[in-house]
């Protein structure tokens, strides 16, 4: 990938030798799995170039009206709850409903026929909260606030839910602060550097209302985001760049606030007999760097079986599987096939695009592969 050069270094240089307009087309085609920083010898950050350079050449030329549409709709974090809210209503006609979208309209059934498309959630995780069975301590040892992102909160809260389940008696105080909105990334991958601020500093307002020790996202993506993300976006600001290092470090991704904080372990489940292999998401096992408390809370709950490439991308990457669906559909397929050959009844990993991604591919192949959230796994098996 690059004019002359290739790979991620390839795309860099293009843009600072051959201009940004050889670079667009190139910058368009990163699906932001975090590999290029993985292997690069010398430690350097090209993730970062890369989106600094897609940022770059959106403030000078601007985005389209789609783009700057659904932009806008995500910095107004009322009107975009709003919204998701109505599309359970509007979804009905196309799911039967079933938990997929069965009726595309044919203007998005070519793109997406290679997976099924998940349907929007009857309750949403925050219209849920109240009424959910959750750990209330007058004395907790730990406070913990919840970041749900958009995916779960809205289309998977069931993961959630097993979350909070998980947490039970721990003496632990668990918040959901309902001021919170999507993390930013999608934006971010739009280049649209100042909607990203508006959003991390409306999630940095949420959070710091309440004195909390940890905010647990079961998203890696949105863990990645929370973290070196709005440190990033606040550079050259040095007030906010402070509120978000402070938030920095109390974020946890949940794999790691399981084995950590909650001390989950084989004696803390009823082993299940269950063939289960693992995806790691790009986010968490190359963003954060977190590979072994995925795999060791899988194999304490059930039958842990390894697939032979199980850090390589599943091809979702957010909005990339919606501009590429090719290239998408072909790194799912690769990913269908790796999870099929270890013969596991079950795949689990720790990212709801990942769910969402592989689940609807499973969907389309028909052979009743059970895609979940680590989460689900754990509290299915949690000993009572």
């Amino acid at each position: 990938m690059g004019y002359i050069y290739i790979g991620a270094i390839g795309l860099i240089l293009t843009y600072l030798f051959h201009g940004k307009d050889r670079a667009k087309a190139l910058v368009q085609n990163c699906v932001n799995c975090q590999a290029c920083k993985s292997v690069c010898a010398a430690g350097i950050d090209l993730p970062g170039l890369i989106e600094e350079i897609r940022m770059r050449y959106i403030e000078q030329d601007g985005n389209s009206l789609p783009m700057n549409l659904l932009a806008s709709t995500l910095k107004n974090r009322k009107a975009f709850h709003t919204l998701l809210k109505f599309a359970k209503y509007a979804q009905k006609p196309l799911t039967g409903g079933e938990q997929f979208i069965r009726h595309l309209p044919s203007m998005f059934a070519k793109d997406n026929e290679f997976r099924a498309l998940p349907a929007i959630a009857d309750k949403a995780f925050r219209d849920r909260w109240e009424k959910l069975d959750r750990p209330v301590s007058a004395t907790p040892s730990l406070r913990v606030a919840i970041f749900a992102g958009c995916v779960q909160d809205f289309v998977y809260p069931e993961q959630l839910e097993a979350a909070v389940k998980l947490m039970q008696g721990h003496n632990i105080r668990v918040d959901f602060p309902m001021d919170q909105s999507c993390c930013g990334l999608p934006v971010v991958m739009m280049g649209q550097r100042e909607t990203a601020r508006d959003v991390a500093l409306q999630n940095m307002d949420a959070f710091e209302k309440g004195d909390y020790d940890v905010i647990l996202t079961l998203c890696a993506s949105c863990a990645s985001q929370l973290t070196e993300g709005y440190v990033e976006l606040f550079a050259g600001q040095p007030g906010r760049q402070a509120r978000a290092k402070a938030l920095a470090d109390k974020v946890m991704d949940f794999s790691t606030f399981a084995k950590e904080k909650l001390g989950l372990s084989a004696e803390s489940f009823n082993h299940s007999d269950e063939k289960v292999t693992y995806h790691a998401s790009c986010h968490l096992c190359r963003g954060l760097g977190v590979k072994e408390a995925p795999r060791e809370l899988i194999a304490a709950a059930a039958d842990y079986v390894p697939a032979a490439e199980e850090e390589v991308c599943c091809g979702f990457g957010g909005t990339y599987s919606a501009k590429f669906p090719e290239v998408s559909a072909a790194l799912l397929r690769k990913k269908l096939d790796g999870i099929a050959d270890t013969g596991a009844a079950r795949v689990v990993m720790d990212c709801p695009g990942c769910v969402l991604q592989i689940r609807g591919g499973a969907e389309k192949d028909g052979k009743g592969l059970k895609v979940t959230h680590i989460s689900e796994l754990l509290a299915e098996n949690l000993k009572k």
